[in-house]
Order: C-alpha cells, then sequence, then structure tokens
C-alpha cells in the first residue's frame, strides 16, 4: 500500500512581538519547520533584550508537534532540548538556562501562508525556576504562560 507523504518547510514570527511597543523590553520569537505527516520538527530562535536592566538574553532549541486529528490543524508539542544564553551586567551568575515547555495550538493553512495561534507553558518542570524568574523580571514577556501567533511562510 502506498501512503501519500505531505512534507514541507515553513519559516515564521510571532506577531505578539508587537508588545515591545507598549513594554521595556522587546522579544523576538521566530522558528524554522519541517512537517512530515502528522509530525513537525522545530528550530525555534528567540531574542530578548531589557531596555530598563542591563540583560539579554537568546534562545534555541528543538521542538516536536505532533497533529493527532488529521486535517483539524490542532497540534500537542514539547520541547526537546531547550537552552539559552544570557549576558549583560544584571545575567545570572550562570549564563547558560537549560528548560523544557510543551505546548498546544492550531495551524491554519492557506497557500504559501499559514498563522497558528499557540498556548506554551514555560519551564515545565521547574528545573530553573530563579532563572526564569530574573528573566520574566527584566523581560516581561517572559511568563510560565504565553500566548502567542505565530504567522509564517509555508514552502511546499
Amino acid at each position: 500500500m502506498l501512503y501519500p507523504v505531505s512534507a514541507s518547510w515553513s519559516i515564521g514570527i510571532d506577531a505578539r512581538c508587537i508588545d515591545s511597543f507598549f513594554i521595556p523590553a522587546m522579544r523576538l520569537d521566530t522558528e524554522i519547520s519541517y512537517s512530515w505527516d502528522s509530525v513537525r520538527v522545530t528550530v525555534p530562535l528567540r531574542f530578548s533584550m531589557s531596555f530598563s536592566h542591563e540583560f539579554s538574553f537568546l534562545e534555541s532549541g528543538l521542538d516536536v508537534y505532533v497533529y493527532p486529528f488529521e486535517d483539524y490543524g490542532f497540534y500537542v508539542g514539547v520541547s526537546m532540548l531547550h537552552i539559552g544564553y544570557a549576558w549583560g551586567l544584571e545575567a545570572p551568575r550562570e549564563s547558560i538556562i537549560i528548560s523544557s515547555a510543551i505546548s498546544t495550538g492550531w495551524t491554519f493553512t492557506f497557500p504559501w501562508f499559514y498563522f497558528e495561534p499557540r498556548l506554551s507553558v514555560l519551564d515545565v518542570f521547574s528545573q530553573e525556576e530563579a532563572h526564569m524568574q530574573s528573566l520574566s523580571e527584566a523581560i516581561p514577556q517572559y511568563s510560565k504562560l504565553r500566548l502567542s501567533l505565530l504567522a509564517g511562510i509555508a514552502i511546499p
């Protein structure tokens, strides 16, 4: 039996990053993904900088999302690796921060374009609670619970 394989690349940015105009910090979330049937592997790249603290943060990782219901766009995901590097005068002494996240959301796909509301819970296993607290004080966009709206280009 032959099954059709649907594979594609996508590049997206979190439209919610516009809140940097109203909050004294900047957070820019981008990601590149490869989807194959009901599995999507994503490499996020996030940069954050506080305007009121001497603190910057760069992070990346590897996330895996699964679409359990075919053709409905609903997904659940987990970070397989999530690592960040903090620098600046007010950065934590241990500059490398390893954390975890789980996410859920919907993907709405159009020809060459997609958008995706997402709910993420950061630091699920509370491994870096002190670091995450100092991060959220300097950069208010970092909270344990984050709502995002990704928009991007789908490359079939």
